[in-house]
């Protein structure tokens, strides 16, 4: 079975070796290439993040401080960056390619209603930073050639630490996603379980 990226992290964390780049801009380029009116790359990481809807309210000098925080990894077609039930140390956000989270084992074979895909400015794994010892619900799967700009539990602690007002801006942010999320599928579930009790009494009445 093919080790998963976060996997590796934690192992390479042991021998403290690096296995990932930091995002590390200057000051001066960051915000030339979030500028708007800049000729820098359409997709650079500063624009990027400046239009990821979980960031919205930073500043750019906010989120240029946060980047430097943050990590960016290249993965190919088919490679894991983590599986169901390992315990999760990183948050995501997807900056090129396409994500698939999955349920069920690597290779089986599943029809598509059970994958979720998640495309570019899309984010996952986000219970890693507020949970310790949180084990992944689902196994993550880059479905082609993508790239993610993550950040792991312990860079979260050190901007606990270096930048707190950014780290609860940050938290506080994940926190309202989840709720949302969490909310729509409450309802989701009650209209499920209405329709469920209304063919259940459409069958009684049919039978009697």
């Amino acid at each position: 079975m093919a080790s998963s990226y976060e996997k590796e992290i934690r192992e390479a964390g042991k021998d403290k070796v690096e296995l990932t780049k930091k995002i590390d801009l200057s000051m001066m380029k960051y915000l030339w290439m979030a500028n708007p009116l800049s000729r820098a790359r359409k997709h650079s990481i500063p624009k990027f993040l400046r239009n990821v809807e979980l960031l919205k309210n930073f500043s750019d000098n906010e989120l240029r401080i946060l980047a430097k925080y943050m990590h960016n990894r290249k993965f190919a077609e088919g490679e894991i960056v983590f599986r169901e039930g390992e315990v999760g140390i990183g948050f995501y956000f997807i900056f090129s390619g396409i994500i698939e989270l999955s349920h069920d084992d690597l290779g089986a074979e599943i029809s598509s209603e059970k994958f979720l895909i998640l495309e570019e400015f899309g984010y996952f794994g986000e219970l890693a930073l507020l949970q310790e010892g949180n084990q992944r619900t689902a196994t993550a799967l880059a479905r082609n050639k993508c790239e993610l700009v993550g950040i792991f539990k312990p860079d979260l602690d050190n901007l606990i630490v270096r930048h707190p007002v950014i780290a609860a801006k940050l938290i506080q942010s994940i926190s309202i996603a989840l709720a949302d999320r969490l909310y729509y599928l409450t309802n989701e579930a009650s209209k499920m379980h209405k329709r469920i009790k209304q063919l259940e009494a459409n069958n009684d009445s049919q039978q009697s």
